[in-house]
């Protein structure tokens, strides 16, 4: 028994941690998790994160065991993961993980996709690893969907799906800086953060991810400079993802090496484009 799965990470419209409302899309960088079951009754579940060796397997294991668990089934497992999402950078690199692991457990054991309950389940295994603030429901949704996903994650409802109405290149910034999770200071930009939101749910999603970046970056202490820049170079907009340390710029495919060029002096910048095929089972 066995499978393997994709899923995506996303980028930021607007950070879930002021408001508990949160938005995200979906980008062309994918996790990667084959998973092997075998009946033997003894439980035993053997993480392997491939191109990150020293980063410990902790979350891979956790969701293999909370779908065999919710199915009561002892068997043991093998689960191998392979990423090209910057892992702690604020792309959702642990939604991705948790929604590809169980997909591939899903489809290990022949069970019939149910969106929702996966997607529950591979909160919870964040929860369980303390991986996460709030859930990220729209994080693990642009990750397993696809597109724009703008959420309540309080209720994990999803409020409204859409995709962007422009062709787009994604522009990811890594840049060097020293992450920084200070929930008390971002709580303090609820009312604010609002406003990017109110933005967000009538479809203004370059203004919101533009206000959004600049109150988080500034809440957090990373520069509100780097995004602006972006936009000075003809960026569509830009802004802090997540909670950072990485921006993201959106630009036109004919503007990329101009945008680019004005990120690199912060640091290494990843060319990638919008992924609306979110989550699935391949091979």
């Amino acid at each position: 028994m066995k499978a393997t799965a994709v899923a995506s990470a996303s980028g930021t419209i607007i950070n879930a941690i002021a408001t508990g409302n949160g938005s995200a899309f979906g980008i062309n960088l994918k996790v990667k998790a084959t998973v092997e079951l075998f009946d033997d009754g003894k439980n035993n579940i053997e993480g392997v994160v491939k191109d990150n060796p020293k980063v410990k397997p902790n979350l891979i294991k956790r969701c293999v065991k909370n779908v065999l668990d919710y199915f009561g089934l002892n068997y043991s497992a093998k689960v191998i993961t392979e990423t090209q999402i910057p892992i702690k950078s604020g792309l959702s690199s642990s939604s991705a993980t948790s929604n590809a692991v169980v997909l591939a457990t899903f489809g290990a054991l022949g069970e019939r996709i149910d969106d929702e309950l996966i997607l529950n389940l591979g909160i919870k295994s964040s929860f369980d690893e303390k991986l996460t603030v709030t859930g990220a429901y729209d994080d693990a949704t642009a990750s397993y969907y696809g597109g724009i996903t703008v959420t309540d994650n309080i209720k994990r409802k999803i409020l409204k799906r859409d995709k962007f109405k422009d062709d787009l290149k994604v522009l990811i910034l890594i840049p060097n800086l020293k992450k920084n999770v200070d929930v008390s200071r971002m709580k303090l930009l609820k009312d604010y953060v609002e406003v990017a939101f109110n933005e967000c749910l009538i479809g203004n999603y370059y203004r919101a991810l533009f206000l959004n970046g600049i109150l988080y970056a500034s809440a957090l202490n990373f520069p509100t400079s780097i995004a602006i820049d972006a936009i000075e170079n003809s960026a569509v907009t830009s802004g802090l993802s997540g909670t950072g340390p990485s921006y993201i710029a959106l630009c036109y495919e004919e503007d990329v090496e101009k945008v680019k060029k004005a990120l690199e002096k912060y640091g290494m910048v990843i060319v990638s484009e919008l992924d609306y095929r979110g989550a699935e089972i391949i091979g």
